[in-house]
């Protein structure tokens, strides 16, 4: 994905929640599970907003032309963790710190050159750019979207 399609679909997620925000800020809907063994909005939004910090921290930093990172953490394990601390925050906090996180994600793709945009990088034995890890970002976040939208219709 282009650097300038990403940053569009960054600008779309902040517009998204904010109109999550506006939705659900007198709602108990943001809390309850979207289906039986599935999560609340609330979850899925907390879930958003510590992956985008573990990659700003963790990942952004080291994505070079020829960089190996690190395979994914226990991703259950994060994402159980995610969920238990949006467990313990109202919505609306919730949703400021997935925006906030995003926004911070988004200043530092924005300053990326065109070589380290298009850098090949290894996540494991997979090779990146940061068009391609982003854009697969991207579609995660439709996922979700597309989860919560047919909750709430």
């Amino acid at each position: 994905m282009e650097q300038q399609q990403v940053l569009q679909a960054f600008d779309d997620y902040e517009v998204y929640m904010e109109s999550l925000q506006k939705t659900l800020s007198e709602s108990d809907d943001a809390h309850k599970p979207i289906a039986d063994g599935k999560w609340s909005i609330a979850q899925m939004v907390m879930h958003l907003a510590e992956w985008d910090r573990f990659i700003r921290s963790e990942r952004l930093p080291h994505m070079e032309e020829g960089a190996h990172l690190d395979p994914l953490p226990e991703v259950d394990e994060f994402n159980r963790r995610a969920i238990d601390k949006a467990d313990t925050m109202d919505f609306s906090s919730i949703v400021t710190q997935a925006i906030e996180e995003r926004r911070l994600l988004r200043e530092r793709l924005a300053s990326a050159t065109p070589s380290q945009w298009n850098a090949v990088f290894y996540v494991g034995d997979k090779n990146m750019t940061m068009g391609r890890y982003f854009g697969d970002l991207a579609e995660h976040d439709a996922h979700h979207f597309k989860q919560i939208d047919t909750f709430l219709t």
